[in-house]
């Protein structure tokens, strides 16, 4: 009778945790099929941190780019390995970053699973638990970005799980791992293993000692990885300060940046970079039911699975608990540690999906108990709610696409255009279009929004003046300014919107109003009935066009 217990507990066991792997596969599925609706279809935050990757199929990309430089030199080694990896077995590296989140949620998944039954031995809620994370996950844009945040939730469950379980070696290696991929995780990971050193009943038992040196291993080498990493000799490490920080229009409302939000209440709540929550926390519908898990513990009797919750869910609070420390600690280091957010938001998904799937677990075999008789029709009711909570992500997928990030560079002509050019040109532009040029043409932008990344300044300096040229040039009406921008930066191509020379081009545009006093200058100069030196030369320099951009040569525009 025992074996056969033993065997239909297994059974369960890996019935869930299939489950769970299964699910999420599916939720995987809707983001996939955006991601392959076109050739042309890229993440957002790839294009930062992927495009540099190409030089590893073919070195003469990108020659003395500083956007390749500084985000090649700001990628985590762990990181450059995986992409690297995924090149020499012929997966090249935008195709590997559509591919990389799907098994990065089911490595989730599993180990979320094994953390659940780990503190909750019900296999069912390790099943719930799973399917609420992925439902958070796959509505956003960490996970499905492929870049070293997406690494974040494997890492920090997989140390999780072997923490609880004591499994020592293990939970070395993930702890060195995060370290390789996204070292704010060491950092949390160090706070938690402080919090039960210090936390941990002292005894003379074999089991104290045991304990203790666990945790003071972790920490060693949580502390030596972070020394190792903070040692390494970087290309660009002159991190902005709060004072410079303040007096930057980037880090405000509608800046590339925004950090300050003029709402307190958002700003330490749930601000993008800066709150505490969950960006999206008010939109999570079932927020408030994990809520509700302290006051169902206290009533055991009322609800018996709660006795099946063991001491080690005391890593819930102990979550908590060190995010809250490492989100103080970077707001008053700001921006040394990077974004506050980056310390509490990742976590707090993580308790949410526990503390809901839990709760939901205990709620659903209290209720299967007190209704028995109406079992036939409970069972059909529950499949359908657990139906809707699968598919419901599915729809809201295809519904808000916006919000795993995915955009399309709606100009293929023009990238297969460049792609015929030399590889070692350089790029002049204002234009959006400019932020889907290296991804999809692998060639050279001089400056382009989505690589203005202010948080170093040896690294936006140069770009920010670039920008502040750029602007000035394009709307000039000195032939002289133009040739001299030129020959500074050894332009050799010059996209300009058909729209540039609108005024509304320029009052519209949150990213150049950043740029004081040479858009309003060049706004003042859009004005006047003289047209600038650039707009004279669109017929006679043009050399490519589509119907809503133009490809102007450089040396054209200097004679």
């Amino acid at each position: 009778m025992f074996i056969f217990n033993w065997r239909l507990k297994i059974k369960k066991y890996n019935f869930w945790l299939a489950a769970s792997i299964f699910a999420a596969i599916l939720f995987s599925l809707s983001g996939l099929k955006l991601a392959f609706q076109s050739d042309y279809i890229i993440q957002d935050d790839a294009r930062q941190h992927v495009f540099w990757l190409q030089q590893l199929s073919d070195s003469n990309l990108f020659p003395d780019d500083l956007i390749a430089d500084y985000f090649r030199s700001v990628a985590p080694l762990g990181y450059k390995f995986v992409y690297w990896l995924a090149n020499f077995l012929g997966i090249e590296p935008f195709l590997f970053n559509k591919i990389l989140p799907v098994l990065l949620g089911v490595a989730n998944s599993i180990y979320i699973f094994l953390v659940t039954v780990t503190i909750f031995p019900l296999p069912f809620a390790g099943f719930l638990v799973s399917l609420l994370l992925n439902q958070n996950l796959w509505l956003l844009d960490d996970l499905v970005s492929g870049t070293p945040r997406a690494f974040f939730y494997v890492l920090f469950l997989g140390f999780i799980y072997y923490l609880l379980r004591q499994k020592l070696l293990p939970c070395l290696l993930f702890i060195i791992l995060q370290g390789l991929f996204y070292p704010q995780t060491v950092l949390i990971s160090a706070g938690i293993l402080s919090i039960n050193l210090i936390t941990q009943k002292r005894s003379r038992s074999v089991g104290f000692a045991q304990s203790r040196y666990f945790y003071l291993i972790g920490l060693i080498v949580a502390v030596s990885i972070l020394a190792v990493y903070k040692l390494q000799t970087a290309d660009f490490n002159q991190v902005i300060n709060l004072e410079t920080a303040k007096q930057m229009p980037e880090f405000y409302s509608g800046g590339r940046s925004e950090f300050f939000l003029d709402n307190p209440f958002s700003f330490w709540l749930s601000g993008k970079r800066s709150g505490f929550f969950p960006y999206e926390w008010q939109y999570v519908i079932l927020f408030s039911i994990g809520l509700f898990l302290p006051f169902i513990i206290r009533y055991l009797a009322r609800f018996p699975l709660v006795n099946k919750i063991n001491d080690r869910a005391k890593i819930i609070w102990q979550i908590l608990l060190a995010s809250f420390g490492l989100f103080c600690l970077s707001h008053l280091l700001l921006f040394t540690l990077h974004l506050p957010a980056r310390y509490s938001q990742h976590t707090w998904r993580i308790v949410i999906a526990l503390a809901n799937g839990i709760t939901l677990a205990i709620l659903l075999d209290k209720i299967t108990h007190q209704i028995t008789r109406y079992q036939k029709i409970l069972q059909p009711l529950i499949t359908a709610i657990a139906i809707s909570v699968l598919l419901y992500p599915t729809y809201n997928v295809q519904s808000r696409p916006y919000r795993l990030g995915y955009v399309r560079g709606d100009t293929p002509e023009l990238y297969q255009f460049l792609q015929q050019q030399p590889k070692d040109l350089l790029l002049a532009s204002l234009s959006r279009e400019a932020d889907f040029i290296p991804s999809f043409a692998q060639r050279s932008v001089l400056v382009a929004k989505e690589y203005s990344i202010p948080y170093h300044l040896d690294y936006y300096q140069p770009i920010r003046q670039r920008t502040k040229d750029l602007i000035e040039a394009q709307y000039s009406l000195n032939q002289a300014e133009v040739n001299k921008f030129i020959q500074k930066y050894n332009i050799d191509l010059w996209l300009l919107d058909k729209d540039a020379f609108r005024v509304e081009y320029l009052s519209d545009n949150s990213w150049l109003e950043q740029f004081q006093p040479e858009t309003n200058k060049a706004i003042s100069n859009v004005k006047q009935t003289q047209e600038s030196i650039l707009s004279n030369k669109i017929d006679r320099c043009n050399v490519f066009q589509t119907a809503t951009l133009v490809l102007l040569d450089a040396q054209c525009i200097m004679e």
